[in-house]
């Protein structure tokens, strides 16, 4: 068993190059995708859309390993900086102050949420950034922040409680861990695992941080999602101040041509609750791709293997 994010190749809108997509896929011996179309922005699925994807997973045998949810409208910050400080209220945000735009914002992961069970998914994965240098100027700004995210999530959760579907936080790019633990320390206080886990990026994480295992060591209990890919780590301390170079550091290689620890990686799932298939979310750019979903698939089940071998060992 593996899976396998779909924007692999980009995130075309063509009906038929979505269906072909799903259908090289499984031409090259993956068994789930996890769906990464509009994993930004503010779209909208269609019921008959949803029916459609499930169409043809049925129809080229895919089963669903989550997909990727959004956050809703994208931020208005200044361009190339990683400045953290919201400039406008977006129109869909579940973090906004604006009541009606959150409540909109909350209106969208629920789209996502019906998307999953129409997928027959467990999880959704959602990004949850942070204004952290306005936390740092005022506890207040930083007390309704909070208040707005918990509202969301109070009212995600019972609509994920309905639909067996539960909501797993992503590790992300350009903020520091130290905010990214008072994040997910505060939610997985307050939300049990039935409804918030853990989304592992091990691009992201090997990129932030001293220790790119922190998140993974620290919320293992709460694993239920992974996007696996590689790259050579961060380039310069300038990527903390160019959103551009720190995307760029974000290579999404396929897992072994960067500089990742693999076996370290598969030793820690393999002691967590984490349950396969793994997911590869990688980027072709320029291969041939047959090759390149060869190589994808021989690296994913090499992990897997390694994996099953550690639990192996821990029996």
């Amino acid at each position: 068993m593996l899976g396998f994010a779909t924007d692999y190749a980009g995130e075309s809108t063509s009906v038929a190059e979505m269906r072909n997509m799903l259908l090289d896929i499984a031409d090259a011996g993956f068994s789930h995708i996890h769906w990464t179309h509009e994993w930004s922005g503010d779209y909208i699925y269609s019921v008959f859309e949803m029916i459609q994807i499930r169409a043809w997973m049925d129809e080229f045998g895919l089963k669903s390993k989550g997909l990727h949810a959004t956050e809703g409208s994208s931020r208005k910050n200044v361009p190339g900086k990683f400045t953290h400080r919201w400039t406008k209220q977006d129109r869909r945000d579940y973090t906004s102050e604006n009541e009606l735009n959150r409540l909109a914002g909350v209106e969208l992961i629920k789209n996502r949420i019906d998307l999953a069970e129409y997928l027959g998914s467990s999880e959704i994965v959602l990004h949850m950034q942070l204004p952290y240098l306005q936390f740092i100027e005022s506890e207040e700004f930083k007390r309704r922040y909070y208040s707005q995210v918990f509202k969301s999530f109070d009212e995600i959760n019972y609509y994920c409680r309905a639909k067996r579907v539960r909501v797993c936080i992503e590790n992300l790019l350009g903020t520091p861990n130290e905010f990214q633990i008072e994040q997910f320390d505060k939610l997985f206080e307050r939300y049990d695992s039935e409804f918030l886990g853990f989304c592992f990026d091990t691009g992201h994480a090997n990129i932030t941080g001293d220790d790119p295992f922190e998140f993974l060591k620290r919320y293992s209990n709460r694993l239920f999602s992974l996007h696996l890919s590689d790259n050579h780590g961060i380039r310069s301390e300038n990527c903390w101040k160019d959103s551009a170079e720190m995307s760029n550091s974000d290579e999404h290689l396929i897992p072994y041509d960067g500089l990742f620890d693999w076996d370290r990686f598969s030793e820690l799932v393999a002691e967590s609750p984490y349950e396969l298939p793994i997911v590869l979310e990688v980027a072709n750019r320029d291969r041939e791709n047959r090759q390149y979903l060869a190589d994808c698939l021989a690296a994913g089940n090499k992990i897997t293997d390694l994996i099953l071998s550690y639990r192996q060992n821990l029996k």
